[in-house]
């Protein structure tokens, strides 16, 4: 599939507090469209309403309804890599198997920043661009993994390589989290995935 020729990037950036303001209301109230309304009821003129501002103030920000929703993903995705940034550096990431179970409940807490509106993103939205930016996403997640995994390199299996165990490490997380966050409601069965996942991994990396 050609790149899309549709332009996703914003017309200019908010310089003053009252104009970050309004792009922030901009976006929240494309998150809030999109998870009302998905992304083929999603118009520019509902969002500008959503937001409480012109149909004018909106378009002097963005030129279109692909970019709000590009900058949304932008936002969302800046999310996640905090969420995870977080959890990797902090005490309890300092050895191994600590690091292991912080990484998993990071990852359910990525699912949990706004599961209606990342099931959006991730699975109603065609445009190309967008996919673009969520594989950077996958692979900024997958570097910091991969740099939690060279500080502990001294643990890991004869011939474990961090670079491709970050992969798997990510792939895996994603999945069961997603799985988690969406099909096990309850907190003792979400508990009971977590561990499961962290055997897995630990033996993955480790045996």
């Amino acid at each position: 599939m050609p790149p899309s020729s549709t332009p996703t990037e914003p017309r200019k950036q908010p310089r003053q507090a009252r104009s970050h303001a309004t792009v922030e209301a901009l976006l929240e109230a494309t998150a809030q469209v999109l998870v009302a309304h998905d992304y083929k009821g999603a118009t520019t003129a509902r969002i500008a309403e959503r937001a409480g501002v012109s149909i004018g103030s909106l378009y002097q920000y963005f030129p279109n309804l692909e970019s709000l929703v590009a900058a949304l993903v932008d936002r969302h995705a800046q999310g996640l890599l905090e969420v995870m940034d977080r959890a990797l550096e902090g005490d309890d990431a300092a050895g191994l198997e600590g690091g292991l179970r912080t990484l998993i409940h990071a990852g359910l807490d990525m699912q949990r920043l706004d599961p209606a509106l990342h099931r959006v993103l991730m699975e109603q939205l065609p445009n190309v661009d967008r996919l673009r930016r969520a594989r950077d996403t996958s692979h900024r997640l997958t570097g910091l993994i991969e740099a939690f995994l060279c500080r502990h390199a001294d643990q890991l299996a004869p011939g474990r390589q961090p670079a491709l165990a970050a992969v798997v490490v990510e792939t895996s997380l994603e999945a069961v989290a997603h799985r988690a966050v969406n099909d096990y409601p309850s907190a003792a069965e979400q508990q009971q995935l977590q561990d499961e996942l962290y055997d897995l991994l630990r033996n993955y990396l480790t045996r």
